[in-house]
């Protein structure tokens, strides 16, 4: 009787053990985390700089540092697909591509809702500010205010929340005007915070739908690499 309820706890014991890895490291059911580690992580990427950007054929940004990283982590090749969101969150529902990475946000459409493709978790956040010319008198309500940024995208959309009308410029870091910008770029082109922030961004990325245990490894790697992410966003911003 001694022997079979020792037998019975090891059983227990092991039981727990398999069920714990189970659930700390999720299955794939089309075991791409096993096929990236024994072939290639191809990775679609959206240009939005500065984040990911292609240019003649060479991939470069902070989210495409992150992922050449993760790749070396995984001892694998990597390979680099531009295209447009829609084209490539279909290619990530068909299991053409693994990661697909642009600048992406927990508001970005079509992307942060889920349907097409698995997404992780914030692995970093981002606030712009908003800053002035030296010598020019600061504001806090941005109603009605004309604010330069780099293009009509996100942030544009943000300013827009806020009753300010984004105006497109070639070069922030001579506008002769307000702009919306990281905190560090405005201390380094000289301008005067106001102290205006916009609402905070949650960047994510996104993969194939369904496939867990790959979701989980890429969400480790780019929570563990935070510091990193800010980092090549600073040298990124500031060039």
């Amino acid at each position: 009787m001694l022997i079979g309820q020792r037998g019975f706890l090891l059983f227990l014991f092991a039981l727990a053990a398999l069920v714990s890895a189970s659930c700390d490291f999720p299955q794939d059911p089309r075991g791409t985390l096993d096929k990236v580690q024994n072939g290639t992580m191809r990775v679609g990427i959206v240009n939005h700089d500065p984040w990911t950007r292609m240019e003649e054929g060479r991939a470069s940004g902070v989210e495409v540092e992150l992922l050449r990283e993760f790749a070396g982590e995984l001892e694998t090749e990597i390979v680099f697909v531009e295209g447009t969101v829609p084209e490539l969150l279909e290619a990530a529902r068909q299991g053409e591509v693994d990661v697909v990475a642009g600048g992406f946000t927990d508001t970005s459409p079509g992307v942060s809702e889920g349907k097409e493709a698995g997404i992780t978790s914030s692995y970093l956040v981002t606030r712009f500010a908003v800053g002035v010319p030296p010598g020019t008198p600061a504001f806090d309500d941005l109603s009605g205010r004309k604010i330069a940024v780099e293009r009509i995208d996100g942030t544009a959309a943000l300013l827009k929340e806020e009753g300010a009308i984004p105006v497109p410029v070639e070069n922030l870091s001579s506008a002769d005007m307000p702009v919306a910008a990281y905190p560090w770029q405005l201390e380094a082109w000289g301008f005067e915070s106001t102290g205006v922030e916009l609402s905070e961004e949650q960047h994510i990325m996104a993969v194939t739908l369904g496939e867990n245990g790959w979701l989980v490894r890429l969400e480790r790697f780019l929570r563990a690499n935070r510091e990193e992410a800010v980092k090549l966003l600073r040298e990124e911003t500031l060039r």
